[in-house]
């Protein structure tokens, strides 16, 4: 073995640690923003009767879908709904309590999603909070 194999080795070592190194790619394709609402900026409510779903409007005019569990009742009397939560924001996929003047006590709702302008939009008027 020649002395030049090891030189010539490091030497290419040296020059591979200068090489450009590509960038690293995202992981996963992130949603630009979470679909979250903050239980104090809800504003207005509707039920939907036929399909038994809950629509909030928050103060950024965000409207959202929220599923109550079967325990819930009288919502579609109800005059006033409150999102009666610990924390401070809940997102698409959580569970929350909410409460109604028509009934005591609360139930549980899932958040299901924020809709979109075209959404609400293509709600017919007696279901847009």
């Amino acid at each position: 073995m020649s002395r030049t194999t090891p030189r010539l080795t490091i030497g290419l070592l040296a020059l591979a640690g200068c090489a450009p190194v590509p960038a690293p790619q995202p992981l996963a394709a992130a949603p630009s923003h979470r679909q979250c609402l903050f239980p104090d900026d809800v504003q207005d409510f509707r039920v939907v009767s036929k399909t038994k779903t809950v629509l909030v409007r928050d103060t950024g005019n965000a409207v959202f879908e929220l599923r109550p569990a079967d325990g819930c009742r009288d919502l579609s009397s109800a005059m006033r709904l409150a999102v009666a939560d610990q924390a401070t924001r809940l997102c698409a996929g959580d569970w929350t309590m909410i409460s109604t003047s028509s009934a005591p006590g609360s139930c549980r709702a899932r958040i299901i999603k924020r809709l979109s302008p075209t959404e609400v939009a293509a709600l017919p008027d007696q279901d847009r909070p």
